[in-house]
């Protein structure tokens, strides 16, 4: 028995189902090869956040509203508290409000969500089968990836009955983890940083009694620094326990984590441990995106400290650039350059957000001295209150980083026409939109209550902000490409300074290619360029 399809998925976590989703979107059929028998079957004590671009890429999909609805309460605040314990010591705390008491960010058409992985999943799942184009394997492994000049081909065993089937596509995308079968067998290296042994929990609890009261985030001190957290993970009842450098805790089958969480807990709260699993908390990233006709997104391309909750975000980045580019390719309308294209420009996004989410690990694992934390005494109050300070001044980064979810660039991409202007600052908590190219095009509300990120994602969208300049060269260097391109005309004096120039290329991501106040001198070669015809395979 054999299966085909023009992409491969290889493990159907959240960014293969992403990728699925994307892609059956473009009209892309995908076959998804996944270890679990269903989707959202265990609770997962993983990501729980989706950040304000994922949420943008997810309205894209049509799924944001479901992710919206997921069931995390809007009227539960999403405070931080630094304590000794849940009937221990008061250190600090920084107030979020909650969802009902939010809006986006400037610059951000959606906002931040909570939403816990084992909901995500099946919503991604749900719309991915929903397009008819995806056929998800589940309970199947791959052993084996072999490629040559036409396409890959994947060996996949079905676990229940050990029976062997061969899955042939164009392309194949990897999704398995970070210990991805794929990319080591391919032997590339996976370089970065070993960041500390973890043991994470999941719990069922009721702090509503509770002296420190319910909170999104409890990170619980002692004399040697921050030792554990406690993270709501649906705004309730379930709760993930994280305990920080324990080596020699991996083993749950020699080592009972009740014990720690009591600890945090104290005596009177009752508690039941669902699940418990040991992982190395890690920032590394594969050394290249693609090898030949396979290429690496999610956990499999590249690890962070979830300290920030960048990984799974920067997963969903992956999805949706490997989405459009494998469409273009596929239907004809982009060239291969475009596929060398996804390295340059999603590893070094990969590397700037694994290192926020370090420099935040490494703040709140260092932030003070901790060595009188828990006296009960003038001097200890006093520590207490520094710490607190300490603690909460170090992290506002890892609480607000509105400029790691909105602000990546794709600097240096050899398919972005860069127009001289230098690059602004890289920050991580604020974000200012521009029209740079390489950035993501800036949100701004058109006269028909339409955001000009609706504006994106089927083919190039070439905005023109004065009707008088002819875009006639450029519409006919696309038609002699293959290539769609949509001009849309924008009158609105504001969103025309927004975006500074009175021609604006836009991609599928909604990233700006190239913009101008008018048409190149060689429209065909700008065109060639950014739809990856010229870009040389390396």
């Amino acid at each position: 028995m054999s299966l085909e399809a023009p992409v491969l998925i290889i493990g159907g976590g959240p960014v293969g189902l992403a990728t699925a989703l994307d892609l059956g979107l473009r009209g892309v059929e995908s076959i998804v090869v996944e270890r679990d028998a269903s989707t959202g079957a265990e609770l997962l004590a993983k990501a729980g956040t989706l950040n304000e671009r994922t949420m943008e890429i997810c309205r894209k999909w049509g799924i944001a509203e479901a992710v919206a609805n997921c069931g995390f309460p809007d009227d539960v605040n999403l405070d931080t508290i630094y304590c000794t314990g849940l009937d221990g010591l008061f250190i600090g705390g920084d107030p979020r409000p909650a969802t009902r008491d939010r809006a986006p960010p400037a610059g951000a058409l959606e906002m931040l969500r909570k939403c816990p992985q084992f909901q995500f999943d099946p919503i991604l799942a749900r719309a991915a089968l929903a397009t008819g184009r995806v056929n998800i394997r589940y309970g199947h492994e791959c052993q084996r990836v072999d490629q040559d000049f036409d396409g890959v081909s994947a060996q996949i065993v079905d676990l229940a009955t050990g029976a062997a089937t061969t899955a042939r596509g164009r392309y194949l995308v990897a999704c398995d983890g970070a210990g991805s079968r794929v990319r080591q067998q391919y032997g590339l290296v996976f370089d970065g940083q070993m960041l500390s042994f973890s043991v994470s929990a999941m719990i069922r609890a009721d702090l509503s009694a509770t002296p420190m009261g319910v909170r999104n985030r409890y990170m619980f001190i002692d004399r040697t620094g921050t030792w554990s957290n406690l993270t709501s993970v649906d705004g309730r009842e379930l709760w993930r326990f994280t305990l920080v450098g324990t080596e020699s805790k991996l083993d749950p089958a020699v080592y009972d984590i009740s014990q720690d969480i009591r600890r945090a807990f104290g005596s009177a709260v009752a508690f039941e441990v669902l699940r418990v699993f040991p992982w190395r908390r890690s920032a590394f990233t594969v050394e290249r995106y693609r090898e030949g006709r396979v290429f690496f997104a999610g956990d499999a391309a590249h690890t962070t400290s979830p300290t920030g909750g960048h990984g799974l975000n920067t997963g969903v980045g992956d999805a949706l650039s490997l989405g459009w580019m494998l469409h273009a390719v596929l239907s004809g309308q982009g060239g291969e350059g475009l596929l060398d294209a996804y390295g340059a420009e999603r590893r070094p996004v990969a590397v700037r957000n694994s290192a926020s989410s370090t420099q935040n690990f490494l703040a709140w694992i260092g932030a003070a001295d901790f060595s009188q934390v828990m006296d009960e005494t003038p001097a200890g109050e006093m520590a207490r209150a520094e710490i607190g300070r300490k603690m909460s001044e170090s992290l506002q980064q890892e609480w607000t980083s509105h400029g790691v979810g909105l602000g990546y660039r794709y600097e240096g991409s050899p398919i972005i026409e860069p127009d001289g202007t230098p690059e602004p600052p890289d920050t991580v908590q604020t974000y200012v939109q521009t029209a740079r190219p390489g950035h993501r095009a800036p949100h701004a509300y058109l006269t028909d209550g339409r955001s000009t990120i609706d504006l994106f994602g089927d083919g190039f969208v070439l905005l023109r902000f004065d009707a008088e300049i002819s875009t006639a060269g450029l519409t006919a260097a696309a038609r002699t490409l293959g290539a769609k391109l949509t001009v849309v005309d924008i009158a609105e004096a504001e969103i025309a300074r927004l975006y500074e120039r009175k021609l604006v290329l836009v991609r599928p991501d909604a990233h700006v290619a190239w913009r101008s106040d008018s048409e190149p001198a060689d429209p065909l070669v700008l065109m060639a360029k950014v739809a990856g015809f010229q870009t040389a395979r390396k």
